[in-house]
């Protein structure tokens, strides 16, 4: 499995994959301008799908425990202010509720009145940058300062700010025919480079029109999304699902690949994907020696999600577990080029055979 196309993407990789990428940044913009020139380079005509949205955005955190400043950084959506309370697991109305980033309870939560949350990273020492949609302070601290403030009375300190978030979706086709959608998102959340989650995927999209572009003989019509908004709340394919896509049928979204433990989530928070596309993408990555999982992810979202309410039979790739998605381990140094290339290859099998599997 030799390409020139997939050579050049790797050497081109590190400018983009090494930029924060949430919007309204500077990292944003660039990456945003890197895409489009690519794109231009490439030859591929595209357009811009403009939209904003309103959230609230993370400035900073800090929790005071007997004299004693820890840092913290607020979740996406995260309401501000300050806020006192006995730091516990086993929480009661009035206290500051304790949780895993991956397991907040947020039903426990509402039914006990908490105002604040405070959570961490079982996996890794590290903060893990989060989203809410609850009328809550959620902020992340380090595992390593679990044991200065479990327990303890604390004084939380949150930070943010009401920010419209300027954003835009590229879309480029190829061929003719009924419409199977390649979609993968580019922005990222606060702080991380996402390289993983999810730079690698959405730089892959242009080198795959390229690769598929030459002897194109596939009985559909490839259409490309990149979407922005994803990491604060999937808002890049819900605009483009408003008005519902005409004659699509499948949409194939790439999330979180590069990493080890490659997968194919056929369950997700919405419920099933396409069992028959799940299983034809696993026969077809076997023919070339990729071995992929498949994987029930019952807390997983995407932007497959809209078009899956819209109608369309959907296929979810992505890497389980991940566990340096939103942290600033996901970075460069993190993409394993040799799962990287096995992806590439799979995708362009499946795609030149999706008429016929």
């Amino acid at each position: 499995m030799k390409s020139k196309t997939y050579r050049e993407l790797r050497e081109r990789a590190y400018e983009y994959l090494t930029l924060n990428r949430f919007p309204n940044t500077n990292g944003h913009r660039e990456a945003k301008r890197f895409l489009k020139n690519l794109l231009r380079e490439k030859s591929i005509p595209f357009w811009e799908e403009h939209f904003s949205v309103e959230k609230r955005v993370p400035i900073g955190a800090s929790l005071e425990v007997e004299g004693r400043k820890i840092q913290a950084f607020p979740f996406v959506g995260s309401i501000g202010g300050s806020f006192e309370g006995y730091l516990k697991e086993d929480f009661i109305e009035g206290d500051i509720a304790l949780q895993t980033a991956k397991g907040i309870d947020w039903n426990a939560l509402k039914s006990k009145n908490i105002k604040a949350v405070v959570c961490y990273l079982k996996e890794l020492d590290q903060v893990f940058y989060g989203i809410t949609e609850e009328e809550m302070a959620v902020v992340c601290i380090k595992r390593s300062d679990l044991p200065k403030v479990k327990d303890f009375y604390i004084k939380l300190k949150v930070e943010v700010r009401e920010e419209e978030l300027k954003l835009s979706n590229l879309v480029f086709e190829l061929g003719r025919g009924p419409v199977v959608y390649i979609v993968a998102h580019m922005d990222t959340k606060p702080k991380t480079q996402g390289a993983i989650d999810n730079g690698l995927a959405s730089l892959l999209l242009p080198y795959l029109y390229e690769e598929l572009r030459e002897n194109y003989n596939i009985p559909f019509k490839l259409r490309f999304l990149i979407t922005d908004g994803e990491e604060v709340g999937l808002e890049g394919s819900k605009f483009h699902t408003l008005k519902k896509p005409k004659h699509a049928y499948y949409c194939i979204n790439l999330d979180g690949i590069g990493w080890q433990n490659p997968a194919i989530l056929y369950e997700d928070k919405e419920g099933y994907n396409d069992y028959w596309l799940a299983e034809a993408f696993y026969r077809s990555a076997k023919e070339i020696g990729f071995e992929v999982e498949l994987r029930a992810v019952p807390s997983a979202k995407s932007d497959h999600i809209p078009f899956k309410k819209v109608g369309l039979k959907t296929l979810f790739l992505s890497s389980h577990p991940l566990p340096i998605r939103h942290t600033m381990c996901d970075n460069y140094d993190a993409v394993d080029w040799h799962i990287a290339r096995l992806w590439f290859f799979s995708i362009v099998n499946f795609l030149r055979n999706l008429g016929r599997l």
